[in-house]
């Protein structure tokens, strides 16, 4: 029985990282500007990330995050939307590796750490000082 537990686990965590890439793909939800155009014309809102929390090789629980970038320039925010499926590629791996490695289970999730990270990718890619990212909810769900 906990060889049947361990490997629906192994299955469970697969799903999450395949899944991922489809997403980044495209074939997920477009990034969108927020419901407030109007009064938030800069921003660009991503679809919220879900990732297994893991521990000992365990799943204990799932991670959710919502996100997005504030980008004054229009022409950069263009760009950054024809590099959406790179954005949201790189996105979902340091998320992952956030959720899977550095976080402990049972802990309030750092979330100006994972700012700092996510705001790092932002920077190789669009350039430095060029985009903000923003995070609109951090949350876990502990099994």
């Amino acid at each position: 029985m906990k060889t049947i537990r361990t490997f629906m686990y192994v299955v469970l965590a697969g799903l999450t990282l395949i899944a991922s890439p489809a997403l980044a793909s495209g074939d997920g939800p477009p990034a969108k500007t927020s419901s407030g155009d109007s009064a938030r014309p800069n921003f660009v809102e991503f679809p919220q990330m879900a990732a297994s929390v893991l521990q000992g090789y365990r799943v204990r629980g799932m991670m959710v995050l919502g996100f997005g970038l504030e980008i004054e320039d229009s022409k950069l925010r263009k760009k950054a939307r024809s590099l959406l499926p790179r954005l949201q590629d790189t996105y979902t791996r340091e998320f992952n590796r956030y959720a899977g490695n550095a976080y402990n289970a049972g802990e309030v999730p750092d979330a100006q750490y994972l700012s700092t990270r996510m705001q790092t990718a932002t920077d190789r890619m669009l350039g430095k000082g060029k985009a903000v990212f923003l995070i609109s909810n951090l949350m876990v769900r502990a099994q």
